[in-house]
């Protein structure tokens, strides 16, 4: 309940920068989503955040983030203000992939820049690599779903059983976790287990991997990421320089798996830089 009523803050804290809530009816769930418009846009810039947090995440970096953009930041099924209409009460990772088709369909233009942080960009990169001809740009932040070897760690790290269990997963997403975030561990260990997370990550196995896909990110791909990841190795990052045909890295120093609240400035600033570039410099 507590952190509901602070999606709804964040929600009004949105509403101030100019953004207006809404929510569209798909067949995996009610897909709620905060939408910037502009007159004249340049293009749509999607944003899609990661496993157990939600388009709160953007809070800081968007106010800092320029150009004539249309804005959307998702809420993943099952998360936010986002709901599930499973049985199950969950959302496997491919359907994950389906909710942001259906939510790309009506929310943007033909094409569209899509950002995905962390479980948001594995989500991003498997939807881009089957539709490449609806993306300018990929923008991959500390982005899981790249298979290298000991990735199979993560299970455990996301698998939450106990408060101590969450203590240690937010200690390892920052570089400095904040002091202020610590009374909440026990309200987000509720939280996410509510929201399925362990049911989602045990439905994730080795054939979810990026592999093949890699070759089918045709588009200009660009790499951010903190330089002191404690969750996901830079060897995935190794992985996508290699296999990516246009792939550009960006490293943000102390800075854990989360750049976008740890760093927002430094996060902003790459972000502009990319959204500046024309597509032909990228390539």
């Amino acid at each position: 309940m507590l952190l509901n009523l602070l999606h709804r803050i964040v929600r009004r804290r949105f509403q101030s920068l100019g953004f207006q809530s809404s929510v569209l009816e798909s067949d995996v769930g009610r897909l709620h989503y905060l939408l910037r418009d502009h007159p004249q846009p340049a293009s749509t810039l999607i944003l899609v955040h990661g496993l157990g947090t939600s388009s709160s995440t953007w809070l800081k970096a968007l106010p800092l983030i320029k150009g004539n953009h249309r804005v959307a930041a998702l809420d993943l099924p099952g998360f936010g203000l986002s709901t599930v209409k499973r049985v199950s009460g969950f959302c496997t990772l491919q359907e994950h992939v389906e909710a942001l088709s259906v939510f790309l369909d009506c929310v943007a233009q033909k094409t569209c820049i899509l950002l995905g942080h962390s479980f948001g960009g594995w989500v991003s990169a498997l939807y881009a690599a089957r539709h490449p001809q609806r993306i300018e740009k990929l923008v991959l932040v500390s982005s899981a779903g790249v298979y290298y070897p000991g990735v199979e760690r993560l299970q455990e790290m996301f698998t939450l059983n106990s408060v101590n269990d969450a203590r240690r997963l937010l200690n390892n997403l920052w570089y400095r976790y904040p002091w202020y975030f610590k009374p909440f561990a026990h309200s987000i260990l509720r939280d996410l287990s509510q929201r399925r997370m362990n049911e989602i990550v045990s439905s994730i196995d080795a054939t979810h991997f990026l592999v093949e896909e890699l070759a089918w990110l045709t588009m200009p791909v660009d790499i951010v990421w903190g330089r002191e990841d404690k969750v996901i190795s830079p060897e995935s990052v190794n992985v996508l320089r290699k296999f990516v045909p246009h792939a550009t890295a960006f490293f943000i120093d102390h800075c854990g798996h989360v750049p976008q609240l740890e760093c927002p400035v430094k996060f902003a600033s790459i972000v502009n830089h990319i959204l500046e570039k024309k597509t032909h410099e990228l390539a």
